[in-house]
């Protein structure tokens, strides 16, 4: 690639990254605002009704113990496995000149 192609790649590049981190920061602070002027992050009244039950139906299911659910998890090891970033190690380096794969 010539100096200039190069160059001119870099300026798209660099575009293209500015609009991107620009739309992210601007989309964050739009919503933050929309969401303080729409009202929903504010506390809500009190009502009568919502005092009537101290005990809110989330804290009677977490409270009651849970029968009958239980997880089982199995973890197979083979004798010749190669962890997964020891095989990335390997083809980078395969890449870049380095030795590769020890066999």
């Amino acid at each position: 690639m010539r100096p200039d192609q190069a160059t001119l790649w870099y300026r798209r590049m660099s575009v293209v990254y500015a609009i991107g981190a620009w739309s992210v920061l601007g989309s964050a602070i739009f919503m933050t605002r929309n969401q303080k002027a729409s009202g929903e992050g504010a506390e809500p009244k009190d009502d009568d009704s919502r005092n009537e039950s101290p005990v809110s139906n989330l804290e009677k299911e977490i409270n009651e113990p849970v029968e009958g659910l239980f997880v089982k998890t199995y973890v197979k090891y083979s004798e010749n496995s190669v962890p997964v970033t020891q095989r990335i190690v390997d083809y980078l380096r395969s890449w870049t000149g380095g030795p590769g794969p020890e066999s």
